[in-house]
């Protein structure tokens, strides 16, 4: 088999670290797909029960055995935030990248999208003839990689990796390259011109929630008792909230829960606001023009919301843990007296995104089939 027609993922997603980083992965790697490229994830053992979910889109898993004990504080790295998502040692989790890869069969790319590894993981895991890909949005520590991608807007984007990068890595720098999934594109495309006013409400707060934000949204919705307004809830498969959130929903006279659901992007298209976090789904809603009243649920999120804000794409609360229910509810209502505004924001956020982004990235790793029919000019 070619090299090139491989790539390699190393990522990983639980409920603390979210679906974030492998709804990226899986998005490039269906992308990659479209050219003919096989793709191979790399997974710790803890997110065994997600094998299946990435081999449903036709992409093989290797599960790396996690430590049968934690690993000695002795060994810990310290300064970084992040560590607590590797179970071992980033050494060990490079061996055991490594040798992973020497019995796969050869590949072209390895890409990694990992807050707990950095350049050090990556130059262990170099091979001749393997270039390696990096996704971040951090800028917080070195990389040693090929092509960096950072698909996130923020302020100072074309120096923020600057002495983070070798001199000689291609940077594909903010949401001009956003993973989004085709479907989104093909909502787009359908999109109407939305009128600013308000009568259905998408509440999504991703894949897990584990602080359970999705019932504060509910309760504040609740709270603006409009009988004719429609909500849509949408939870992901390893949200542990689910009852909760169903009975809470039940008090909605046109509220529905969709635990799971496949379809998002025209769940986005038909609404008129969106109650959420920030993340991938950020991308998603700018696509679809979707205006939104957002809060963080990490510190990895507040660099994007505050420059979405700035760029009069979103409404931004600030921390979820400090806004309550009534927060919510009062920004819900003074934007249903403000039509004007809603389609300002949906304006803004329609014109930041464009879903080609999987495309430009498949071009720029030299994929130049269906997938990699956008310019990257």
């Amino acid at each position: 088999m070619n090299n090139m027609q491989q790539a390699i993922f190393r990522v990983d997603a639980s409920v603390n670290m979210g679906m974030g980083h492998l709804t990226r992965c899986l998005t490039l790697a269906n992308a990659l797909a479209e050219s003919g490229t096989r793709s191979c994830f790399l997974m710790r053992s803890h997110a065994a029960g997600l094998a299946s979910f990435v081999e449903s889109h036709g992409h093989s898993v290797r599960l790396l055995l996690d430590p049968r004990y934690a690993r000695d504080s002795d060994t810990t790295d310290a300064g970084s935030n992040y560590e607590r998502w590797l179970p071992t040692t980033w050494q060990h989790d490079a061996e055991q990248t490594s040798q992973a890869m020497d019995g796969s069969g050869g590949a072209g790319w390895l890409i990694v999208d990992h807050y707990a590894l950095d350049g050090r993981w990556e130059k262990a895991c170099r091979r001749e003839g393997v270039r390696i890909l990096a996704i971040d949005d951090l800028a917080d520590r070195p990389h040693d990689c090929d092509v960096l991608l950072d698909q996130n807007l923020g302020r100072s984007m074309l120096t923020r990796y600057r002495d983070k990068v070798p001199e000689t890595c291609r940077q594909l720098l903010g949401p001009r390259y956003a993973l989004l999934r085709p479907e989104f594109v093909e909502q787009r495309r359908l999109s109407a011109n939305r009128s600013g006013r308000i009568c259905r409400i998408l509440i999504c707060y991703g894949g897990s929630d584990p602080t359970n934000e999705t019932a504060k949204a509910v309760q504040a919705v609740a709270s603006v008792a409009i009988p004719s307004m429609k909500v849509d809830v949408v939870i992901g498969l390893s949200n542990p909230h689910e009852n909760s959130i169903v009975r809470l929903c039940s008090k909605l006279s046109l509220g529905k829960v969709h635990r799971g659901a496949d379809d998002v992007a025209e769940l986005m298209r038909r609404a008129d606001l969106s109650i959420g976090a920030g993340g991938v789904m950020s991308w998603e809603r700018c696509c679809l023009g979707l205006p939104a009243i957002v809060v963080d649920i990490a510190e990895n999120q507040v660099g994007a919301l505050t420059a979405l804000a700035d760029a009069g794409a979103v409404q931004y609360l600030g921390s979820a843990a400090s806004v309550t229910s009534e927060t919510l509810g009062d920004a819900i209502l003074a934007l249903l007296d403000n039509p004007v505004r809603i389609k300002a924001l949906g304006e803004a956020a329609f014109a930041l995104v464009d879903g080609e982004g999987s495309s430009r990235v498949c071009a720029e790793l030299g994929f130049r089939g269906r997938a990699a029919r956008a310019s990257v000019s």
